[in-house]
């Protein structure tokens, strides 16, 4: 299930679209019954067409609301939809035991085009697509110099395909206000936009992205800055898929779990979800989803034929009226900055949840979580053997989720090719020197390099960034060398290092993408060697922790804890689309946004079965009590017991030795 909603279309929309799809009649009880969406019925039906596959489709376009009321009532095997479930309509289908798999078969992306001598605009956020296309900007935006600050006297003029079409209905869930400005140009078709916008200078159009494709080199396509990460994005399907393109809507099939077994149907889903689908999804005017997108869809698809549970979780979180109560966090200083900025934004909202927080260190961290002193524990690694043999002796059993990896990377003058890959130990003998004997010349680093000076750059004398270059080459918490010429601009000291030889500076992964974004001449990044080759940093190599100066961290959470209401709502606010800025902001990679619906429905699974871990483990306390308190009772008995008969055995010994002496005396 994925974040990516929209609002229903209008009522025109639909009835335009209801005449370009099949209706058909509902007949045979193996038929293969499909409702809802009318912009997206055409894409299912030219996808059954591509497979070649045999199917006994009934195809009615109802409307996405309509479509989910029905497929959710069990009246139908698939609905298509052109948004993703509600949390009511998941409730309908949760009531009537419906369980379905949600498929990505589709996006419908527009593109923002002006023409090529347009130089003046590259980028367009949600307040300047305001100032053009709010009803209110008729006959008074006409400018560009009133869209873009301080840009042209150029005037503006807008062209679009049609107030009937999918593109104009997706432009208009952008735009404040009751529809578009009624003062644009409607062209009838892309042709038509793309013909006035490539005449016209400062001519700004709305078409579809394979339309806008397809014109080539004649228009240029404008990027967005409309999504919940600040920053200019081009329509591309992995930018939808992430929500840093919003201008488009993605194209739903929701399968009826108990229809996979009619006949067809499964492969016939499967076709839609393979690399050959993506042709006809392009036939049909829209654009395909990613690999990514194919791959994940496709195992959801093959774990419903072969049976397996299916968890669904709405995608907010109701905290329970009245809760007051203490969160206690400790562990790794590494994840701080993330945990004090998403602390302070969930206290902002929940002011009646104290969240105590205290980055002591990881092994103080472990030692007071698996003492039962903390409900969550940040950690760059697992529990060794130790601290798990202290958490199973206090019955500590944990829940672990990632919150991705910070890297720290090199760059160099992209002329001194002899600094393309260092060593850990070279690293440490350039960054953590300290004393007067401190290295001047990369020859002093390694004598196969040139006589040339070290010029360092670097952010500040003690920074997160630098921090983690130490101890992950170094392997431990030396200090940095305090001579490198300091400025907290990235860009400053990346144009710094392409204009020295022998130049090295460090940074976040994120701030060289800024970097990159800028442009910068005569630099490159720099690979690292730890002992087994030498490997440059990507999302790949630090994701999967093959590049030495990166490390995870994770969020390992007491699963007793995680039963109380205050500890789930603050586990399910740091995966809240709210504080994926927190995740970007401090540097981690490997979550992206279009996971965090996956990651809540783990959440959501992980909450269920930590109320039956907290329920049996009452049971267990409840148990032990009445068990210890027989086996005192029991034990006090036996002593007693024991007592008696042995004071009644020496009683009777002794008296026997009595009369038995006596009898002797008399003998005697």
């Amino acid at each position: 299930m994925r974040i990516f909603s929209r609002s229903i279309r209008s009522i025109i929309l639909l009835v335009f679209f209801i005449s370009t799809s099949a209706v058909l009649s509902q007949d045979a009880e193996s038929d293969i019954t499909a409702i809802g969406s009318g912009i997206v019925a055409p894409l299912f039906q030219q996808l059954a067409d591509a497979s070649a596959i045999e199917s006994p489709l009934n195809i009615s376009v109802t409307g996405t609301s309509t479509g989910f009321s029905n497929f959710c009532a069990g009246e139908a095997d698939i609905t298509l939809a052109n948004r993703s479930i509600t949390s009511s309509e998941l409730d309908a289908c949760s009531t009537n035991n419906v369980e379905y798999l949600d498929l990505l078969i589709g996006h419908d992306i527009i593109a923002f085009v002006t023409s090529l001598d347009t130089d003046f605009a590259t980028c367009l956020d949600t307040v300047q697509l305001n100032t053009v296309f709010a009803p209110s900007a008729r006959s008074v935006t006409t400018n560009w110099n009133q869209v873009i600050a301080e840009g042209p006297d150029a005037a503006l003029s807008l062209y679009l395909t049609g107030d009937l079409t999918p593109s104009y209905a997706i432009l208009d869930s952008l735009i404040e206000g009751d529809g578009i400005r009624s003062d644009v140009n409607l062209a009838g078709d892309a042709d038509g936009v793309i013909a006035g916008v490539s005449e016209n200078v400062g001519a700004l159009g709305v078409i579809s992205l394979p339309s806008a494709l397809a014109a080539g080199d004649t228009i240029k396509i404008l990027d967005l800055d409309t999504g919940d990460i600040p920053g200019c994005q081009s329509p591309t399907a992995e930018n939808v898929e992430n929500n840093l393109y919003t201008a488009a809507d993605e194209l739903y099939t929701y399968v009826n779990v108990a229809s996979l077994n009619k006949d067809t149907l499964a492969d016939l889903l499967r076709f839609m979800l393979s690399a050959p689908a993506a042709e006809a999804v392009a036939g049909a005017g829209f654009t395909a989803p990613t690999a990514d997108a194919y791959e994940s869809d496709l195992a959801l698809l093959e774990a419903g034929i072969s049976g397996e549970e299916i968890v669904r979780a709405p995608d907010d979180f109701t905290l329970p009226a009245g809760v007051v109560g203490e969160v206690n966090i400790g562990g790794a200083a590494e994840g701080f900055t993330f945990i004090q900025q998403t602390t302070t934004s969930f206290n902002s909202v929940n002011p009646d949840i104290t969240v105590n927080l205290n980055v002591e260190g990881e092994v103080a961290g472990f030692r007071r979580f698996c003492n039962g002193e903390i409900d969550i524990a940040l950690a760059s690694r697992d529990l060794n053997g130790d601290e798990a043999t202290n958490c199973e002796a206090n019955n500590i059993t944990t829940y672990a989720t990632d919150l991705g990896s910070q890297a720290v990377v090199l760059v160099a003058n992209s002329t001194s090719d002899y600094l393309a890959c260092l060593t850990s130990e070279q690293l440490t003998a350039v960054w953590a020197a300290t004393g007067d004997n401190l290295p001047l010349a990369w020859n002093e680093i390694d004598s196969t390099f040139p006589e040339t000076a070290i010029t360092l750059f670097a952010p500040s004398a003690s920074n997160i960034d630098g921090d983690l270059l130490i101890h992950q080459s170094a392997g431990s918490a030396l200090g940095m060398r305090v001579d490198p010429f300091e400025n907290r601009d990235p860009l400053y000291r990346a144009a710094a290092v392409g204009n020295v030889d022998g130049g090295l500076t460090y940074m976040s992964w994120a701030d060289y993408q800024q970097v990159l974004a800028n442009n910068q001449a005569n630099i490159t990044l720099v690979g690292v060697d730890n002992g087994s080759g030498c490997v440059t940093p990507s999302v790949d190599t630090i994701t999967d922790g093959t590049y030495p100066l990166s490390r995870s961290l994770q969020l390992i959470v007491n699963q007793a804890a995680l039963a109380r209401p205050e500890v789930q709502a603050l586990i399910w606010y740091v995966f809240s689309n709210d504080s994926f800025i927190n995740l970007e902001n401090s540097g981690f990679i490997g979550i992206r946004f279009g996971d965090l619906t996956d990651i809540r429905a783990n959440l959501q699974a992980a909450f269920i079965e930590s109320q039956s871990v907290a329920a049996e483990a009452a049971i267990q306390a409840a148990e032990t009590t009445p068990e210890a308190t027989v086996e005192a009772d029991s034990t006090e008995e036996a002593v007693t017991d024991a007592t008696a008969e042995a004071t009644e055995e020496a009683t009777t010994e002794a008296t026997a030795e009595v009369t038995a002496e006596a009898t002797e005396d008399a003998g005697e």
